[in-house]
């Protein structure tokens, strides 16, 4: 694992117009061939979705970003990617997951060094993950043949056979010959929220920020519901009831709470250290970043607790003059919580740029299912390789097509004084990223570990 420390210093060449905002940096001016490619005043760029993935099944959906760059004689159009970015995205998938939401960015807004986000949106899940709290957590998957007490106990199972083997019925006793584990590590979630930040750029190259959020989120359990499972002996379906959850046992063994959900309300602050050149696409600078995400009884929220955040993003040519689309980009974050904390929160983090959950899935932890590790402390690390294939132009469309093999690795701790260097989850895989118009980038990866192999279509970067 390591971290390039090459520095980015800013450079102020004598082309800089003189009526160039004095907080906005020489290292952002767009090179030659994206400025002939930037588009002035509105324009959109859109897809329908189509998503797969291992936790919240097939989907489609919609995004479309639509931008405004305002014009070339604007002093600080070859500086930003856009003067303000409007999001929609409404997506549906075939086992129930549901994404809705509307964004606003703009950056620098109304020329002056203050950036404006916003978020509304609201998601539901029918088969979020739960696999315990902590250290419990980062436990192999086993499991018993057919799901029978007394069998051969299988350790380090891949997914699939773990959940084929959680197929069969288990006798628990009289009354309870046809029992149900399908979704004992499964639970409903559903969340309405809006989100609003504010950041200052300081001396070109800092920035102070905060923001708040307020949110209504929702748990349900498959405690006691009928279903359908496999009996042992003859592989044929047969009805049966659903066993109680891990997130019961738990609750009933004081280990966690807020297994009914609850309203949590934010306030939230940090600063960074940001000399990325092109945020959308990055090709060289840092971005070091530390926050406090503070939930907070006295403005409405049910839990009250505070979470640290820190996180360094590298982006890195080391071949510049021979090899100028070649970029080594890497991130490395820790986060510690601590207080009265809901269960389902300690898988949510909130960075500078924007919201993302941890560990395992699209965005830490590529080769493991969505939420696969939880705990107090989470850290991981992510490296990609932006091999640059080529560019091309389609009905007044210019898109860059790039190839990514990447590496992810994490863990989760109880507390940080057990933050070692020991027994990490590993995954890697294989992306191709499409830059359409600069600012929109289409995702698509193919990661594995030794539990899964899991394929993603999205938008933007992972990191």
């Amino acid at each position: 694992m390591f971290l390039s420390i090459t520095a980015v210093i800013p450079l102020f060449a004598e082309e800089r117009k003189l009526d160039v905002p004095e907080w906005i940096g020489e290292f952002k001016k767009l090179d030659e061939k994206e400025l002939a490619n930037k588009k002035e005043g509105w324009y959109a760029t859109g897809l329908p979705l189509f998503g797969n993935d291992a936790v919240n099944g097939s989907g489609l959906g919609i995004l479309a970003n639509i931008f405004y760059n305002g014009s070339k004689s604007d002093s600080s159009f070859n500086y930003t990617p856009y003067e303000h970015m409007f999001t929609l995205g409404f997506y549906r998938t075939n086992r129930g997951t549901q994404n809705n939401y509307i964004s606003w960015d703009a950056p620098y807004f109304l020329d002056s060094p203050y950036r404006l986000k916003a978020y509304v949106g609201r998601d539901a899940s029918l088969y979020n993950q739960y696999f315990g709290i902590g250290t419990e957590s980062m436990q192999p998957l086993y499991f018993k043949d057919r799901n029978v007490d007394g069998s051969r106990i299988n350790r380090n199972a891949t997914y699939s056979e773990f959940e084929n083997a959680n197929s069969y019925a288990k006798n628990r006793g009289p009354g309870k010959e046809l029992t149900s584990s399908q979704y004992y590590h499964n639970y409903k979630f559903e969340t309405t929220y809006a989100q609003f930040s504010l950041d200052k750029t300081i001396y070109q190259i800092f920035r102070i920020w905060g923001g708040v959020e307020f949110s209504k989120n929702s748990v349900k359990r498959y405690d006691g519901i009928s279903t359908e499972s496999r009996e042992p002996l003859t592989d044929i379906k047969v009805p049966s009831v659903e066993d109680s959850s891990k997130i019961t046992e738990d609750a009933s063994a004081g280990k966690i709470i807020g297994i009914n959900g609850g309203n949590l309300n934010y306030i939230r602050g940090g600063i960074a250290y940001d000399t990325r050149d092109y945020e959308p696409d990055p090709d060289r600078g840092w971005l070091i970043e530390y926050n406090i995400n503070k939930a907070e009884r006295t403005i409405g929220s049910d839990f009250n607790y505070l979470r640290h955040f820190a996180q360094i993003k590298n982006f890195y040519q080391p071949f510049p003059k021979l090899f100028e689309e070649f970029v080594i980009a890497q991130r490395v974050a820790l986060t510690k919580v601590e207080g009265n904390v809901p269960f389902f929160e300690y898988r949510y983090l909130f960075s500078i740029d924007g919201p993302f959950g941890a560990l395992g899935g699209q965005n830490t932890l590529r080769g493991y299912r969505q939420e696969r590790f939880l705990g107090p402390v989470i850290g991981f690390y992510n490296i990609e390789f932006r091999f640059r294939l080529g560019s091309f132009a389609f009905r007044d469309q210019f898109f860059q097509l790039s190839i990514v093999p990447f590496y992810d690795v994490g863990r989760v701790w109880d507390k940080l004084k057990q933050v070692n260097a020991l027994d990490y989850k590993h995954s890697r895989g294989l992306g191709l990223r499409l830059v359409w118009d600069q600012a929109t980038v289409i995702l698509i990866d193919y990661a594995y570990s030794k539990e899964d192999q899991l394929f993603y279509i999205d938008f933007g970067h992972t990191f």
